[in-house]
């Protein structure tokens, strides 16, 4: 789901933005909560191990692998860049479920995703 919000932004940049945001939204829903946050990684362990997430890691690595063909963004390992992203959203989330007050911080989570995110765009000087 989060894939398909990304998909809409026209802007590759955005798009991976987009779809950050999108998972860590994904973690106010209590099914989201209790399946993928909470209980899944009692039961099937380190959720980065995951199929599910494995291939969006690798979406993301080729995504980063573009921007940085395109010169958007700054020349990086793409699958440290990846991993580290994915990681944030992911904490992120977890930290949503987690917290008595959800709503509050999920703007939060996102501003700061994004932020991090921003700090691998190239500018021109």
């Amino acid at each position: 789901r989060a894939h398909a919000i990304g998909a809409k932004e026209q802007d590759e940049f955005q798009a991976l933005l987009a779809e950050g945001a999108a998972y860590i939204r994904m973690a106010l829903e209590p099914e989201v909560q209790r399946i993928v946050l909470l209980d899944g990684p009692a039961v099937l362990g380190d959720p980065s191990q995951w199929p599910s997430q494995s291939s969006c890691l690798q979406a993301t690595r080729i995504t980063i692998e573009r921007l940085i063909a395109q010169g958007v963004i700054k020349t990086v390992d793409a699958e440290a860049a990846a991993r580290l992203l994915s990681g944030a959203a992911l904490n992120a989330a977890l930290w949503i479920a987690a917290s008595p007050n959800p709503q509050d911080v999920m703007p939060k989570a996102i501003e700061a995703f994004k932020l991090l995110a921003s700090g691998l765009l190239k500018h021109d000087s």
